[in-house]
């Protein structure tokens, strides 16, 4: 018999016990994060086939104690729930320089993606790149692992907002969806938001831009590259009147840029989470579980 898992995205989020640095001084290729500043960071880790260790080729945001949000193409061509594996509470991707280390990875049962992401078929087309992972286990929640809060449905960030992408991604801007050049450390990177009309224009990504689709980053070439595909784009919300904590949600996935070297007017490119807050619900709401309700 078919049962269904209704999740209740979690109320406490986007609150790390490490704070991280928000210094948005622009520097080529980022900076190395304060270790666990950003504890719903996740290494997505695939091997095919034993012998073959996993290697690191996506990142990911940890959103509920079961469920990790991230990009529909990291799955090309691995779309197999047991190719991967969840590693969170890393810092070094090397875990062994970690001590003491918080690592823990997580097996997967279940991948969705967006029944509406045909970049597969139409290599033009790469709106609705979004994807859930669903957890063989539930995560265990400690100070190096947390998750971030999902933004409100349909929210848009203001034009130079400033976000940070993080991850241990292509450090040369080669933009390598498949198993980039990784960084030794997680590294971060203040980027501000670009406003749809700028970022729409025929000399920036003209119609390759979708209203579902967020820019940040700069025009000149030192644009800052310091993000992994999937990996989270956190902007903070606005708390309520005289509180003092900074609440982090994620408001873009990793998408896309210029591919190859850095170019003029080419921002990197993030699929809008507020724009699919239906679709996470829905999918999330309908995953069907093979076993017996709790009693």
């Amino acid at each position: 018999m078919v049962h269904f898992l209704f999740p209740v995205w979690p109320e406490n989020c986007g609150n790390p016990e490490v704070k991280p640095s928000t210094a948005t001084v622009r520097v080529v290729n980022g900076v190395e994060a304060i270790p666990h500043s950003w504890p719903w960071q996740v290494s997505m880790q695939a091997s095919p086939f034993s012998p073959i260790p996993y290697m690191h080729g996506c990142g990911g945001s940890l959103i509920h104690e079961e469920w990790i949000l991230t990009a529909a193409h990291c799955f090309i061509p691995l779309n197999v729930p047991s190719f991967w594996r969840m590693c969170l509470g890393k810092h070094h991707m090397n875990s062994s320089m970690d001590i003491p280390s918080a690592e823990e990875c997580y097996k997967v049962d279940t991948i969705i993606r967006h029944k509406g992401f045909v970049y597969e078929q139409d290599p033009n087309d790469i709106t609705n790149d979004i994807a859930l992972v669903h957890l063989a286990k539930p995560v265990n929640m400690i100070r190096e692992i947390s998750p971030i809060c999902l933004p409100k449905p349909g929210v848009v960030m203001p034009a130079g907002t400033p976000c940070f992408v993080t991850g241990w991604g292509d450090e040369k801007g080669k933009n390598s969806h498949a198993f980039p050049t990784l960084l030794r450390s997680l590294n971060q990177a203040a980027l501000p938001v670009i406003d749809f009309e700028t970022c729409s224009k025929p000399a920036y990504w003209c119609d390759t831009l979708r209203p579902s689709m967020i820019c940040a980053g700069y025009e000149s070439p030192d644009e800052l590259k310091s993000g992994d595909s999937g990996g989270p784009l956190a902007c903070t919300a606005a708390t309520a009147a005289g509180g003092t904590n900074t609440i982090w949600e994620v408001h873009g996935i990793v998408s896309f840029g210029a591919q190859g070297c850095i170019r003029d007017k080419k921002p990197s490119v993030f699929t809008r989470v507020s724009a699919f807050s239906d679709w996470i619900d829905n999918a999330a709401n309908n995953r069907p579980l093979q076993k017996s309700p709790l009693v």
